[in-house]
Order: structure tokens, then C-alpha cells, then sequence
């Protein structure tokens, strides 16, 4: 009986802890990582925001005569809100700042912003990126965390660009957010884990903990563990202390292998089948299945069910787990490409879309289109009925684009502000000419009031239409920028011969 005892209980020692034990530190490692790829969806948020506001000609522009209009139209205590973004600094080339407002978006209270003078704190010029490198260099723009007055912030910031991503260099546009509450509720909801945090006043004693990262660094699998986040200079900022899902961590002797010890007087062969059959064979069944997922970077569900206590809630915690993920994937890849307001494509998400379809028509020898139009006047709509009044107007503008790209197999997207960009492909030149009318009559069928424009008393937008026909394509003489510049000069034209109407040019 010592023998088989022993036996038992070297075989759990030696062989059944190290694969539970393996199967948590998996689990407790995805816990980790789902944390971080949490905290890196809010930055891809706050990073897309700042990228549509940063290479934008309007940004550009201001650069140049700093007219008050711009921030006058694109900055206001409801652009804060809207965001969810806590201040926007814009700064040139020698670190001054050019515009500056820091504003709570939660309680509509302004801010004190004395750390991003970047003239005075020197030290955080850190999130400043570099304006002279190129345009694959992710040095092109920046994010991380920076401690203010006001508590630790989240950062974005981008190099200011034209539209079409020319320019020398200008200068940079910052977006901040808090770190409040709420953010962390919602990363310990995403991980599946119990989260809290203090800031760090001081960083000396928190030099062995180690910073977030989405793996146990080499630790020991624990119910609950300590990180540091750091600032964008290196020092901590964060003290996070998260609970993990494992409460209980597994013993030498649980009540399994009592059992199993009680029961080997009546039916020790029996006991050995079922210790091998539905405890042993699923652990390594397991533990082979989540190292075969981290292999190949493919998360799925484990298939297999098992009668003990112990790998059912792992299993199914596991699989809880690589749901949560997939689902906040699945919101990260929306939130990146669909813009906020008007729930239509964003200009990072039509970027992709029309370098993949130009690419298509050359090969293919299609001809292929391209509309970019503006509301008339919208500048006095929202001075008229308020930049709520605007937000409602460019809603209902984008839904009626919509509609009007779908039944034309077209592709709308919110280009920035109130510009909008529409392309389609394996069309005629008098196919296009009608759905560039379609568009006119759409916007005027919507019929909404617009009493401050000197041009109708509705709304009414204009549009500049480039044609590149199936000769033109098949030449590569002609570049997709180039096409969206020609656009951009038809809707100037349009502009300028008195509004409400198409500008149309075929190349």
C-alpha cells in the first residue's frame, strides 16, 4: 500500500501538478495578454482619432495663416465630448504651442495643462514625434502615458500632414485622455480579471515589479500578481494589482487523489483507468491543444469535455477567455475603420479599401471614379443651429451617401470634417454623370432647412467628379493620389461657379 501511495502521489507530484500547473500558467499568460490588448485598443482608438485630425489639409493650413476659424470649428466643448478626448495641443517644429486647450469632456470643466508646455518641461518633449522621418516610419507618430497635474493621461500624438500625406514638415498635433476609473473597469471586464490600481508617487520602490506586459515574465503562477505602467520617460506611473480567475491554486493532495487512495482498496486497477482516462489524457490533451494555438497564433476553444470539477472550470474558463477576445478583436477591427459620428468608413479604413480596388481596375483595365464632395456652408450651419445641430446634419448627410453608393456598388467614406469621398469602378462616363445628379438630388430630397446658406434655404452640397477612363488606366499613367487631387481641384471649381452643383472632369 506505501508503494502504490507513493506511486500515486509521485505521479501527481511529478507528472499531473506540472500539466495543471502548465495549463493555468497558459490561462494566467492570456489573462495577461488580453489586458494588453486592451489597454492597446484604447490607444488604436485615441490613435485613430488623432491620425484623421492630424493629416488633414485643414491642420495643415492652419499651420500656415492660424486662422481662428479652424479651431473655431473643429474644437469646441462638444468636439471634446464626442471624442471622449480630455485636450488637443498643436505644436510647431520648436516646440511651441500653437494652440492649447485641455478640457474634462466628463465633467465640461477646462483644465490646467502646465506639463505640455513643452518649452518649460522640456522632458516630456519625449511625446513629440519625429516630423523628418518617412512615411512607412512608424516614427511618424507616438503614444503612451505622461503624469500632468491633473493625474496620468494617455497620449497620441502625429506629425501634421496634408490629406494626401505631402508636406514638410509642420509640426504635431497631441490628443490626451484621462486615466479614470471607468478605463480601468473596462480592461479588467475585457481580461476577465479583477483590477485596481494606484498612482505612484514614489518610484523607487517599485523597482522589481515588473512592468504590463502580456506573459507572466518568467513568475510562478500566483491568484494575484503586481505591474508597473511607465510614462513615457521610463518612470513608473501605475501601480496595477490584478486578481487572476484562479483562486485556487492546485495542492498535492486534493480530494481527487484521496479518493482515488480510498478507493484502490476495492478497485485499484480500476482506479488506475480512470486516474489515466478522464484526468491525465485531457490535461496533456489540453496543455498540447493551448501550446498548438500559441504556435500558430490561432485562438479557438478547447472541444473536449472532461467529468472532474478542476478541468471543467478551466476548460470552460478558457474558453470564456478566447471568446472575450475574439469579441474585443472583432470591436477593435470596427472601431479602426468605421468613423464615430456618422457610422460610415473612416479616411483610414477608405485608404485601404481604394488602394486595393485602384489596384484591381489597372489589372483588370476597369474604368474607375472618384467623387468628393462638401455641404455648402456648413460653417454658418453650425454658427446657425449649433455644432449639435451640425453632428445631426452630417449623420443624416452620410446615411443618404450611403444609400445612394450601395445601389451604384460604390464605396462612401467621411473623408474629414464635412468632406465626404465616394469611388466606383466598371462603370460608363454617362453612368457616372447620373450618379453624380443622383447625389444632388438626394442631399436636396432630404429637404433639410439650412437658413443661414446665401446659396439655398436647404442643404445642398458640391461635388468634384473624376473619370478615369479604361485607356487611361491601362497607360499607368495616371496615380490614384493623382486622381483624388483632381478631385479636390473639380470641387473648388464647383465651389467657385456658385455651389449646389458637380464639377466633372474625364481623364
Amino acid at each position: 500500500m506505501c508503494f502504490v501511495t507513493s506511486l500515486l502521489v509521485g505521479y501527481r507530484y511529478f507528472f499531473s501538478l506540472p500539466t495543471i500547473n502548465t495549463s493555468i500558467e497558459d490561462y494566467q499568460n492570456r489573462e495577461l495578454l488580453s489586458l494588453k490588448i486592451a489597454l492597446d485598443r484604447e490607444f488604436i482608438f485615441l490613435e485613430t482619432l488623432n491620425y484623421d485630425y492630424a493629416v488633414w489639409d485643414d491642420t495643415y493650413n492652419y499651420m500656415a495663416d492660424f486662422d481662428v476659424e479652424y479651431v473655431d470649428s473643429n474644437f469646441v466643448g462638444d468636439t471634446f465630448y464626442s471624442l471622449k478626448i480630455d485636450g488637443v495641443f498643436i505644436y510647431d517644429i520648436n516646440f511651441n504651442m500653437v494652440y492649447g486647450q485641455a478640457y474634462d469632456y466628463i465633467k465640461h470643466t477646462e483644465l490646467d495643462a502646465p506639463d505640455l508646455d513643452l518649452q518649460v518641461n522640456k522632458l516630456n518633449r519625449a511625446i513629440i514625434p519625429n516630423s523628418k522621418a518617412s512615411e512607412d516610419d512608424n516614427s511618424l507618430s507616438h503614444s503612451g502615458f505622461l503624469q500632468t497635474a491633473d493625474g496620468p493621461v494617455m497620449f497620441a500624438s502625429h506629425v501634421i500632414k496634408r490629406t494626401d500625406k505631402t508636406g514638410e514638415p509642420v509640426g504635431s498635433i497631441v490628443f490626451i485622455k484621462k486615466v479614470r476609473p471607468s478605463l480601468i473597469k473596462s480592461l479588467a471586464e475585457i481580461a476577465q480579471v479583477e483590477l485596481s490600481y494606484l498612482q505612484i508617487e514614489q518610484a523607487s520602490s517599485l523597482n522589481d515589479i515588473a512592468t504590463l506586459k502580456g506573459s507572466l515574465q518568467g513568475e510562478d503562477i500566483a491568484t494575484q500578481r503586481k505591474r508597473v505602467i511607465l510614462d513615457i520617460n521610463g518612470n513608473p506611473l501605475l501601480a496595477l494589482n490584478i486578481k487572476h480567475h484562479h483562486q485556487t491554486l492546485p495542492v498535492l493532495f486534493d480530494h481527487y487523489l484521496k479518493l482515488i487512495l480510498l478507493m484502490f482498496f476495492v478497485m485499484s486497477l480500476l482506479s488506475f483507468y480512470i486516474v489515466n482516462r478522464y484526468f491525465i489524457e485531457p490535461l496533456i490533451n489540453g496543455a498540447f491543444a493551448i501550446n498548438s494555438m500559441l504556435v500558430k497564433n490561432d485562438l479557438q476553444p478547447l472541444r473536449f469535455s472532461n467529468k472532474f470539477l478542476e478541468m471543467r472550470v478551466l476548460i470552460s474558463g478558457f474558453n470564456a477567455l478566447i471568446k472575450q477576445v475574439k469579441d474585443q478583436n472583432f470591436k477593435l477591427e470596427k472601431i479602426s475603420k468605421i468613423d464615430g459620428l456618422t457610422q460610415i468608413y473612416n479616411r483610414r479604413a477608405f485608404d485601404e479599401i481604394i488602394a486595393a480596388q485602384w489596384e484591381q481596375a489597372q489589372q483588370q483595365k476597369n474604368a474607375f471614379g472618384i467623387i468628393l464632395l462638401d455641404v455648402d456652408h456648413f460653417k454658418n450651419y453650425n454658427d446657425f443651429y449649433g455644432h449639435q445641430g451640425g453632428d445631426n446634419v452630417l449623420q443624416a448627410l452620410a446615411q443618404k451617401l450611403k444609400q445612394v453608393a450601395k445601389q451604384n456598388t460604390g464605396t462612401v467614406a467621411r473623408y474629414g470634417g464635412e468632406e465626404f469621398i465616394l469611388f466606383f469602378k466598371q462603370l460608363s462616363y454617362e453612368e457616372f454623370v447620373d450618379i453624380s445628379q443622383q447625389l444632388l438630388l438626394a442631399v436636396r430630397e432630404l429637404n433639410l432647412p439650412h437658413e443661414a446658406s446665401p446659396v439655398r434655404e436647404y442643404l445642398t452640397i458640391s461635388a468634384g467628379c473624376v473619370f478615369a477612363t479604361k485607356e487611361t488606366l491601362s497607360s499607368n499613367n495616371v496615380s490614384m493620389q493623382s486622381l483624388i487631387k483632381e478631385a479636390d481641384i473639380m470641387l473648388y471649381e464647383a465651389k467657385n461657379s456658385g455651389r449646389d452643383k458637380t464639377s466633372i472632369k474625364s481623364i
